[in-house]
């Protein structure tokens, strides 16, 4: 038996056993006030909550800046930083809000290499971010074509979905035929800003919220050097980059608690030096592979907890 095969019957072992997931649990936001460069703050989120903090939409903004308010003289950490690939989000979150497939039902009519969208003639076009525009707000408390409302105002795209987010919900989504329709009516021949935007920040818990919270004077995105983000009190809480290695209080989400699980090897994995740091990591990555294959949308970390002398298996007598 080779070593990933012995690797592999450990994960089978696990298919028994029940973990405990983030997913569908309200986040609990948590401010640490010590303040650490961006690295040490996310491990510290890791150790005793679930990791640096994710915000999902305005709802949870505003808990984070009540929470916050008033304990920090300058900028607070959150779970955001700069990726290295630049990938297309809707403005508007909230993975209730689309069914499968309608996040990516992206009908281009011109594509080149700006930032933000437009839609035209029931198409989506490329634009610069700072090229002003119509926009078509959406409001979620209507129903059918009058959540779609038309702003005669030209903005920049940033300018266009903080209106939309103070008016109504957010820029509006295209999720299907019918709501690309309705939005190519409600413009009437103009071509008008839509929530589409690309860029490269990614959550340090990896999942996919595409909220973003950045102050006035941000672009969508920019090539600095400064590559994670944080609120700025000079900017009541709108968000800003830091450089990482900055030290500022941060806020954790600390929604579940630690779940362990105690394995025990059979003989027929002795032969494995399990406590070889490699072959550890090899394990951790296998179950993860199979956690996911059973759930998909699950958010999880695992890690090995050592013991007292630094090892984490023990030989048992």
């Amino acid at each position: 038996m080779t070593a990933t095969e012995r690797i592999m019957h450990l994960i089978l072992l696990l298919s028994g056993l029940s973990f405990q997931f983030s997913h569908g649990l309200q986040p609990q936001f948590v401010f640490f006030q010590t303040p650490k460069t961006w690295s040490e703050a996310q491990s510290i989120c890791r150790e005793q909550c679930f990791d640096l903090a994710t915000i999902n939409d305005m709802r949870e903004m505003e808990i984070v800046l009540e929470d916050v308010k008033d304990k920090y003289d300058d900028a607070v950490w959150i779970g955001l930083s700069k990726g290295t690939t630049l990938r297309w989000h809707w403005s508007l979150a909230g993975d209730k809000f689309y069914k499968e497939g309608e996040r990516n039902y992206l009908l281009w009519g011109s594509v080149n290499n700006y930032n933000c969208s437009a839609s035209r003639y029931g198409k989506l076009n490329m634009f610069p971010c700072d090229y002003q525009r119509y926009s078509v707000c959406f409001d979620a408390t209507k129903q059918g074509a009058d959540q779609y409302i038309l702003n005669t105002k030209y903005m920049v795209w940033a300018a266009a979905r903080d209106y939309c987010r103070t008016y109504y919900t957010d820029l509006t989504s295209l999720r299907n035929d019918a709501e690309y329709q309705i939005v190519k009516e409600v413009a009437n021949g103009s071509e008008v800003c839509v929530g589409l935007f690309k860029d490269p920040w990614e959550w340090s818990d990896q999942t996919d919220s595409s909220f973003r919270y950045w102050n006035p004077a941000e672009t969508v995105w920019t090539d600095s050097t400064q590559t994670c983000v944080a609120m700025l009190k000079v900017k009541s809480g709108k968000w800003g980059e830091r450089a990482c290695t900055e030290t500022h209080p941060f806020v954790c989400d600390c929604r579940n608690k630690l779940s362990f699980i105690k394995l025990r090897i059979s003989p027929q994995d002795s032969m494995l030096d399990l406590n070889n740091p490699s072959v550890q990591a090899d394990i951790l990555e296998q179950m993860s592979q199979k956690l996911r294959s059973y759930n998909t949308t699950a958010v999880f970390h695992l890690k090995w907890r050592k013991q007292i002398d630094g090892r984490v298996f023990t030989k048992e007598p």
